[in-house]
Formats: C-alpha cells, structure tokens, sequence
C-alpha cells in the first residue's frame, strides 16, 4: 500500500523527523504486535476433555487418556 505523501510544515532540515518518527512507530507496533503474538496460549485441555465427555456422540463411553481424564 503507497502512501500518500503527507503535508506538514517543519522547521528546516526537519524535513525527514516526520518519516522517521512514521517508521519509529510502525517499528514499536511491530514489537508489540511480536510480543503479543509470542505469549503463551491458554490450556484448552480441561475445556476440550469437557466437551468431549459432554458430547451426545460419545455418550457411554469413557476414554481416560484423553485431555488428562
């Protein structure tokens, strides 16, 4: 995606800050975004051997290794 030039008023030789600063914040967003993506998940053994166990399709049978019983 090109973006469209941005029209500012800047003091002189200031003229490149404001990219600059556009770049600092995409770079911490991308940090962020990193450390959010790289946090644990939650467990969903519990809530998948619950469905499971609650299921009509396996109702009356009992299979303790799944999820951790």
């Amino acid at each position: 995606m090109k973006r469209r030039p941005v029209e500012s008023h800047t003091f002189a030789g200031m003229e490149t800050a404001v990219e600059l600063q556009s770049q600092a914040a995409a770079a911490m967003q991308a940090e962020e975004l990193t450390a959010e993506m790289l946090k644990p998940l939650a467990d969903i053994n519990h809530r998948a051997g619950s469905m499971e166990n609650d299921s009509p399709l396996f109702f009356g049978k009992v299979n303790p290794t799944l999820f951790g019983g």
